[in-house]
């Protein structure tokens, strides 16, 4: 039986909790979810995995709180003015990502404004890469988390609201206005006992995504941090190395979102089939169950066999996205991605061999890049049977080692947060390479892939339903006005 909370505590039933994820600063809305960073390129929404972890763990506790996704439901900041004002939290958790900083700042500024005695939390990698930075910046925050623990701070924070010296992993503002920070948290002992995010607390007309299969959709996540070391990736410079929840504790969350009414999943996975026994546990055991969800994943080029693959469409997988980056194999290199091109034109191969829809992620700009190796790229994704790509700029993460490279190396033009998007021009340009370069190659790339009669007729023999018919012409209508007729996102 599944267990959504316990009987609140005193302290729990005196605290009025909001767990936001803030209005988007896009068009589409913006990536915030364990790291992620920038504007979408079209109707791509996410459940927000790590709030929504953060509201079931507390409730778990004994806290329970009002979740509230702002940024997917296309909100504004008036709509949140309007939000707190109706709730009147004591505590209010706010999702942070680097280009929305400022926006997401102005939440807390608006909570402080309407109920000053409300506690204001920031949440994310930015402010853990920058913590003092962040608050000196930011002065409607009063907590940032800097451990990566995050949900076991929230708890820490709750219990100890009205003497913050007791919680753990926070930098926070004295009665006299200097900040102090805390022992970090300890780490996590058993991924398991997390419980389960709150999916229930969901809006399910809302998520939806360009290689859905079935609708309601939310996003369940296996694991944490990921097996590589890529040099421009959020998940090795903050989120330690990987844990794997058991099999039976996926299965019970995985039953208990099908219950719910959702219909597909997206596994969160960084590289969700890098343990190849206990991935064959978990498809076999979905089997067994009969939970019948369609479901999309994450993983590297080097993770797939044609065996495992074969057991994925069994279970329901029907989209596997792969990182690949630049199909220059130096650039590769440059970045510590630990994969080679030929690698990425096999996983591909196997993938669209078994029935299975590949996506690629790709990237323009990382050190190393030459227009050569740009064109490069993109004449490897016309060669490639890849179902769909994404073509982004490269983004200095604060905190990671690519941004650290390119701040010593003088490349970076300045730290206006909020131009940190991979949507837009980039931030820096290399002695040889300009920034405009990049940008327009990379337009230039999406162009050359999504417009070939060949893939345009590929996809339109794959549609099987009113409601992917439906998906494919809005995202390719957005596809048109932003790369085409270039109408501002």
């Amino acid at each position: 039986m599944i267990k959504i909370g316990r009987d609140q505590d005193r302290a729990g039933e005196s605290k009025k909790i909001l767990v936001l994820e803030p209005p988007a600063a896009s068009r589409y809305g913006n990536q915030r979810i364990y790291g992620g960073n920038g504007g979408n390129k079209s109707e791509f929404r996410k459940a927000p995995l790590d709030m929504l972890w953060m509201s079931g763990y507390l409730r778990s506790h004994g806290y329970d709180n009002v979740f509230h996704d702002a940024n997917n439901s296309r909100e504004t900041l008036d709509d949140v003015r309007t939000l707190v004002a109706a709730h009147q939290p004591d505590i209010l958790f706010i999702s942070t990502s680097t280009c929305t900083i400022y926006s997401d700042a102005e939440v807390a500024k608006i909570a402080k404004q309407i109920k000053p005695s409300c506690l204001t939390v920031g949440v994310g990698t930015h402010i853990m890469a920058l913590t003092d930075e962040t608050m000196n910046e930011s002065p409607g925050f009063d907590v940032g988390i800097y451990s990566n623990e995050w949900e076991q701070v929230a708890l820490s924070i709750a219990q100890h609201a009205d003497d913050l010296s007791g919680a753990r992993g926070i930098v926070f503002r004295s009665n006299d206005g200097q900040l102090v920070k805390t022992d970090r948290h300890p780490e996590l002992a058993h991924y398991d006992d997390l419980g389960f995010p709150a999916h229930d607390k969901l809006r399910k007309d809302l998520y939806r995504d360009p290689t859905m299969k079935r609708f309601p959709k939310t996003m369940v996540q296996a694991s944490r941090a990921c097996i590589a070391k890529c040099n421009f990736c959020c998940q090795p410079a903050f989120f330690g190395n990987v844990m794997k929840r058991s099999v039976p504790h996926i299965i019970e969350e995985l039953q208990w979102v099908h219950k719910l009414g959702f219909r597909e999943v997206f596994f969160n996975d960084a590289t969700f089939t890098f343990d190849h026994k206990w991935n064959t546990e978990i498809f076999e055991s979905m089997l067994s169950h009969s939970i019948d969800l369609a479901w999309f994943c994450t993983t590297r080029a080097h993770c797939l066999n044609r065996d495992l693959l074969k057991l994925m469409k069994r279970a329901g997988c029907h989209t596997i996205g792969i990182g690949m980056e630049s199909a220059d194999d130096q650039v590769l290199k440059n970045i510590k991605k630990g994969v080679r091109r030929e690698q990425v034109r096999q996983a591909v191969a196997m993938v669209r061999e078994a029935g299975i829809d590949a996506l690629l992620f790709c990237v323009l700009g990382f050190p190393g890049e030459t227009r050569e190796s740009m064109q490069e790229t993109i004449e490897f994704l016309k060669t490639v049977k890849a179902s769909f790509i994404t073509l982004g700029i490269a983004v200095p993460a604060p905190g990671t080692e690519f941004y650290r490279h390119m701040e010593s190396s003088g490349y970076l033009h300045h730290k206006k947060w909020d131009l940190y998007d991979p949507l837009k021009k980039p931030v820096y340009s290399y002695p040889d390479l300009s920034g405009e370069e990049i940008h327009d190659c990379a337009a230039y790339g999406l162009r050359q892939f999504y417009l070939r009669p060949s893939y345009i007729w590929d996809r339109i023999g794959s549609i099987r339903s009113p409601s992917e018919l439906v998906t494919y012409g809005t995202n390719f209508v957005g596809f048109m006005k932003r790369y085409v007729f270039r109408v501002p996102a």
